[in-house]
C-alpha cells in the first residue's frame, strides 16, 4: 500500500508530466495560429482572453472561495500573473518568430537551472547529488534535442535574448508560485495569474483589442484552444505539482516537455527529428526516471 507522501509524490510528478503534454503542444497552435496572419500579442490576447472569461464563469458559478484573496497574496499573485505567465508568453511568442521551436524550447528549458539556483539563495534549499545529476541529464538532452550540433546557423541575436527572456519569467512563476502555494490553491493561484495577466494585455493593447479578426471561426478555434491547452490546464497541473513535490523537482521534471514535442511534431507537422534529437530526448526521459526511482528507493529504506 503506498503511504500518503508516497501518494502525494505521485500525484506531483503526473501533475507536471500532464503540463508538458500540454505546453508541449503550445508551440505547434502558436505556430498555426501565425498561418491566420495574427501577432504574437493577438495570439495571446485570444488565449488569455477566453481563458480568463471560462475561469471567471466557473468561480462564479461553482467556486466563489476564490474571489477571498488577501492583500499579501494578491500582490504575490500580480506578479507571478505580470511578469511570471504574460512575461513567458509574450517573450517566448515573439522569440518563435525568429527561431525555430527546438532552440525557443532549448533556450525556455535553461529556467530549470534558474530555478534551482533562485531556491538555494532565496529558498535556502539544499541540491542533493540526484538533483545535480538530474539537471545534467536534461542540460545535456535539451542541447541535444535543440539540434544545435546539427548544422543550425545564423541564428539571430533578438531571438537569443527572447528566448533567455522567457527563461527567467518562467523561473520566477515557478519560484513565486512556490511561496503562493503555500497559502493559497492551485486554482486560486492559476485564476489569479491568468486574469492579472489577461488585464496587463487589456492595458498594453488598449484600441488594439479590435483589430483581432473576432468574426474569423478559425480565430476563435485556435483561441479556444490555446486557453484549455495552453494556459487552463498546462498552468493549473504545473501549480499542482510545484504544490507537491516543490519548484526545483518540478522544473527538472517538466524538461519532458522536449521529447513529447518531437512526437507531436512528427505526428501532427510530419517534421521527423534527427538522431542527435532524438538520443537527447532519451537523455531527458533517462534523468526524469532517475531522479524518481531514485526519491522512490529512499522512501522505501525510510520506511
Amino acid at each position: 500500500m503506498l503511504d500518503a507522501e508516497n501518494k502525494k509524490e505521485i500525484i506531483g510528478v503526473g501533475a507536471v508530466l500532464l503540463s508538458a503534454v500540454c505546453f508541449a503542444m503550445t508551440s505547434i497552435l502558436i505556430k498555426t495560429a501565425y498561418t491566420l496572419d495574427l501577432s504574437p500579442l493577438q495570439i495571446l490576447a485570444l488565449q488569455s482572453w477566453i481563458a480568463s472569461l471560462l475561469l471567471l464563469l466557473y468561480g462564479l458559478l461553482f467556486d466563489r472561495k476564490i474571489f477571498k484573496l488577501s492583500k499579501r497574496n494578491t500582490l504575490i499573485l500580480a506578479f507571478q500573473g505580470i511578469i511570471g505567465s504574460l512575461g513567458t508568453s509574450v517573450l517566448f511568442a515573439y522569440a518563435l518568430l525568429y527561431l525555430p521551436v527546438s532552440m525557443a524550447t532549448l533556450l525556455l528549458y535553461l529556467y530549470p537551472v534558474l530555478v534551482m539556483g533562485a531556491g538555494v539563495i532565496f529558498l535556502h534549499k539544499k541540491v542533493g547529488v540526484k538533483e545535480k545529476i538530474a539537471l545534467v541529464c536534461t542540460l545535456a538532452g535539451t542541447t541535444l534535442a535543440s539540434g544545435v550540433f546539427s548544422g543550425v546557423g545564423g541564428i539571430p541575436l533578438e531571438g537569443i535574448l527572447l528566448g533567455i527572456a522567457a527563461a527567467v519569467a518562467y523561473a520566477s512563476f515557478n519560484v513565486v508560485g512556490e511561496v503562493a502555494l503555500q497559502e493559497v490553491s492551485p486554482l486560486t493561484a492559476m485564476c489569479y495569474a491568468q486574469w492579472f495577466s489577461s488585464l496587463g494585455l487589456i492595458l498594453y493593447l488598449k484600441g488594439n483589442v479590435f483589430q483581432i479578426p473576432w468574426s474569423s471561426p478559425g480565430v476563435w478555434g485556435i483561441g479556444i484552444a490555446l486557453a484549455t491547452i495552453a494556459s487552463i490546464l498546462p498552468f493549473y497541473l504545473i501549480l499542482v505539482g510545484i504544490q507537491k513535490i516543490g519548484s526545483d523537482k518540478a522544473a527538472i521534471l517538466s524538461t519532458f516537455e522536449l521529447p513529447v514535442t518531437f512526437i507531436m511534431a512528427a505526428l501532427i507537422l510530419k517534421e521527423i527529428p534527427n538522431l542527435a534529437q532524438w538520443v537527447g530526448g532519451g537523455v531527458v526521459l533517462g534523468g526524469i526516471i532517475l531522479l524518481n526511482w531514485r526519491s522512490s528507493r529512499e522512501c522505501e529504506q525510510t520506511r
